[in-house]
């Protein structure tokens, strides 16, 4: 808070921040303090001086609790999206009572000291918790919640959605992050694109679609599709010189049995094709870029997936780089030029100590742009879209 003295004559001092001992002279009396996860409104107005401290709930009014616990209210028994909801809401007014009372803690000792903070006084203190921090469900349940909660489409499931990304980015949702794929740049995009269907148009968009068209920062949010494979939404869109771009949501765990044949870097995209020729944009963590062509952290994060891909194709996103990857897969995914399309088969980089051979005959590397004959007219496009 800044203050402004008036001097005789209308002067205005330049502002500042006042002291406690200067509100206390004010006011006449100690102002008192709440803690950002205590301002009830009714124990605010209801204050008094020399009023003992309100008893108040706390909650971290960034983070509110309120959707969280109506939508677990209107959930049958046994439903995993009321489970996460209801975790999530004691979990979040657990450390906001934490947070208040250490912080609290801290205010007292300052006044035990003679500081400033001795001319205040505490308006409100953080009721009891009657039971401690829980555990968080076990993954499967917290991903089958978030998945009932990101395919509705009402505003309730919008708001703690809202929370979700606020609190852990969503780290649990079927998506982790938004991808832009050209099709006028790479053939795999192009055959990529060639599987999206329109979405439904008689229906509001569910959660997962909201979040996609809110991150297009443009007028303009183009055409609503699906990806009928990872079952995630994409936006078609045009600029204002004619190129297409597709933003796709991508998936965190890829839907797949087959294993890991190769991997295509082209443009600003990693593609993974399995065996039963399935294509995959790679999944990413929110947070962990994927990226190739220097020595860096998103180059070490690509390794790191890859590796894990090899070993299992439903393997989790990379969100630390620990452990290290393979220092040859490494070495290559910093070696990979980054303009062109580069695609490495499965004869890549397997060895039992853990050193990744080179690629040989199995990698087979392309770079330029699409021929105009792979490239998709606009025409096309839309009425691919379009569909049946």
């Amino acid at each position: 808070m800044e203050a402004i003295d008036i001097y005789s004559g209308g002067r205005l001092s330049r502002p500042y921040r006042p002291k406690w001992q200067q509100f206390a002279a004010v006011l006449g009396t100690k102002p008192p303090w709440w803690h950002y996860a205590l301002c009830d409104q009714d124990a605010i107005l209801a204050w008094k001086p020399d009023a003992p401290p309100a008893a108040v709930p706390a909650c971290d009014v960034e983070l509110p609790t309120e959707a969280l616990t109506a939508l677990a209210a209107d959930e049958p028994d046994g439903s995993p999206a009321a489970e996460v909801c209801l975790w999530l809401a004691r979990h979040l007014r657990h450390q906001a009572t934490a947070s208040a009372r250490d912080y609290m803690d801290l205010v007292k000792e300052a006044q035990g000291n003679g500081g400033d903070s001795a001319w205040l006084t505490l308006g409100a203190v953080p009721t009891q918790r009657y039971r401690p921090d829980p555990e968080p469900p076990p993954e499967v349940v917290r991903r089958a919640g978030w998945l009932q909660i990101i395919e509705r489409r009402d505003t309730l499931a919008a708001r703690v959605a809202d929370i979700a990304r606020r609190w852990d980015s969503g780290s649990d949702w079927a998506a982790g992050v938004f991808a832009e794929v050209f099709p006028g740049e790479c053939v795999t995009a192009v055959e990529w694109a060639g599987r999206l269907v329109a979405a439904a148009t008689d229906q509001p968009p569910t959660v997962l679609e909201r979040e996609l068209l809110a991150h297009i920062s443009s007028v303009d949010t183009g055409t609503l599709l699906h990806d009928p494979v990872t079952d995630l939404p994409a936006v078609h869109r045009v600029d204002h010189v004619g190129e297409e771009c597709v933003i796709a949501a991508v998936p965190q765990r890829l839907s797949a049995t087959a294993p890991l044949t190769s991997v295509t870097l082209s443009a600003v995209t990693v593609w993974v094709r399995t065996a039963d020729d399935g294509l995959w944009i790679a999944l990413q963590h929110p947070g962990n870029g994927l990226s190739w062509g220097y020595n860096g952290g998103g180059p070490t994060a690509l390794a790191i997936l890859l590796n894990r891909l090899l070993d299992d194709i439903t393997a989790e996103p990379v969100d630390s780089y620990d452990p290290r990857p393979p220092a040859g897969l490494e070495r290559l995914i910093e070696a990979t030029p980054q303009e062109g399309s580069t695609t490495y088969t499965l004869e890549w980089w397997r060895a039992a100590d853990g050193q990744a051979r080179l690629p040989a005959a199995g990698a087979r590397v392309c770079r330029g742009v699409v021929p105009a004959a792979s490239r998709p007219s606009r025409a096309v496009f839309h009425d691919r879209r379009r569909g049946p």
